[in-house]
Order: C-alpha cells, then sequence, then structure tokens
C-alpha cells in the first residue's frame, strides 16, 4: 500500500487521469487530494465526482470548492442582504468573487448548474462533508495535509469544513506560509504541531521559483521555511501554460512524480 499526496489540478481531469495511471494506483492505495480540482480548466465537476465513486480517494477543500459552497449559497439566499454580503469581499458579492477572471470559476459554474438538481444536491453534501486539513502518520513521521494553512489550536487528526466557523475556513484555506519570507522570523507560534511536516498546496511552485532546467514546476521541500517542514505539490496547473506540470508525492518512499499539462 501507498499514500499519495497531490494538489490544484484545476479542472484537468485527463491530467489527473494520467497521474493515476502513472502511479499505478490501485485499490490498495491511498490519495490524499488537497484542494482546488476546479476552476481555471475545464472539468473540475468531473474531478469531484470522480473523487466522490472512490473508496480510496479523500478530496481536502481549497479556496476553489469553499468559493463554490459559498457562491451556491449566496444564490440560494438572493433574498438576504446584498451589500452586507460585498463587505466581507471587497465590494463583491460571493458568486462574483467565484466567476471572477482572476478565479476562473464560470466555466465550473455553468457545468454545476447544468447538472440535474439531485446530483447538484449530492455533490453540494459531499463537499459540505470534507475535511480542510488531515494529520496522517507514516511510519515515525506525521504528515499536516492541508491546502495552504493551519490553525494555532490543537486540533487532532483534523478538521471538518463544518465543523469551523466562516472566518476560521477563510484562513485555512486563503492564508499561506509562503506569503511572507522564508528568514521572516514569527512574532508568534503559527501553528500547533511543531513536528509535523506540512504538505500543501495554493501557491504554485513556480512562484518560488523552484523549476526544473525547463522551467517546469517542481515539488519544493523545505526542513526550515519559519520555523517549519514544509513540502508543496502545487507545480503550476493554475499557470494553463508550458510550465504547468501536475505533481504527486508518494508518503511512503518520498518518491516524485510529474504529468505535464502540455506536451512539449
Amino acid at each position: 500500500m501507498s499514500t499519495y499526496v497531490l494538489s490544484d489540478i484545476h479542472g484537468q481531469y485527463i491530467a489527473y487521469e494520467k497521474m493515476l495511471k502513472k502511479i499505478g494506483f490501485g485499490k490498495d492505495d491511498y490519495l490524499y487530494v488537497l484542494g482546488d480540482v476546479i476552476d481555471r480548466g475545464p472539468d473540475g465537476i468531473h474531478i469531484i465526482q470522480d473523487i466522490m465513486k472512490r473508496d480510496n480517494v479523500e478530496l481536502l477543500l481549497g479556496n476553489h470548492e469553499y468559493m463554490l459552497l459559498n457562491a451556491i449559497q449566496f444564490l440560494k439566499n438572493k433574498d438576504k442582504d446584498e451589500e452586507e454580503s460585498k463587505k466581507n469581499y471587497d465590494g463583491l458579492t460571493p458568486f462574483e468573487l467565484w466567476v471572477h477572471p482572476c478565479n476562473g470559476g464560470e466555466g465550473t459554474c455553468l457545468e454545476f448548474l447544468g447538472l440535474p438538481e439531485k446530483v447538484q444536491k449530492e455533490l453540494l453534501d459531499f463537499l459540505r462533508q470534507q475535511y480542510l486539513i488531515r494529520r496522517v502518520k507514516i511510519g515515525k513521521t506525521t504528515y499536516h495535509l492541508s491546502h495552504s494553512y493551519s490553525s494555532k489550536k490543537k486540533f487532532g487528526e483534523g478538521i471538518k469544513v463544518k465543523n469551523l466557523s466562516h472566518e476560521r475556513a477563510e484562513e485555512i484555506v486563503w492564508e499561506s506560509i509562503f506569503d511572507k519570507p522564508a528568514d521572516a522570523i514569527p512574532s508568534e507560534k503559527l501553528f500547533a504541531y511543531s513536528r509535523d511536516v506540512y504538505v500543501v498546496g495554493h501557491i504554485f511552485t513556480q512562484r518560488l521559483g523552484h523549476m526544473d532546467e525547463n522551467g517546469k514546476g517542481m515539488i519544493y521541500r523545505s526542513d526550515n521555511y519559519r520555523g517549519y517542514k514544509v513540502i508543496d505539490v502545487d507545480c503550476g496547473m493554475a499557470l494553463n501554460s508550458r510550465s504547468s506540470r501536475l505533481g504527486c508525492l508518494c508518503l511512503e518512499t518520498q518518491e516524485e512524480f510529474y504529468v505535464p499539462l502540455l506536451e512539449d
């Protein structure tokens, strides 16, 4: 049995399917997907539906899935004060934020709205039950898995989105340890578990200057980023360029796997 982690597929179902084949993913293996399977690419809803059918693939929510949930909830409650909701999103409603070109949610929105109402409900119910954070022990190492961030308070094996306030959930899916330089000394403890290895996505590694000799994104590792061991597996599918790759990490062996978005 092998345990794999990948992140930020961004609607690229073909790359996701190729990765499962590349790693020889079988019924005894387990895959954690660290959010952002939707938006920017064409088949995000299809990827969620594929995950829903599998017992050995688990989706942790990213900021894009969280935007979907908030946007659909907003559309259902439009009779409430629209101006009040805009105060939380820099003048945008939750729906406007999601479909804004910078977030690329319009295609996913159309794909979702084209589903039968029953299927829409099943998909929303599935997302509302998912974790934002999971802590997984492999051998002597505990891996802290999330889309981007964590909590200052201890929480055990994981945190589900339904058990958090909106503000806490927003922080976990939007904030990033990479928002400040690696050598910036935290004024206070950032996270509860100092010995965990933090595996994240959200920030593509090209932004960290971490690419191979051909300019393609590579999995980034640091043994001391602001006092924490951090691995970033987001290799830039959101960029939709020749630099973009889907990266996948095997936790038992630390082997890295890559599928390019575009063939050379």
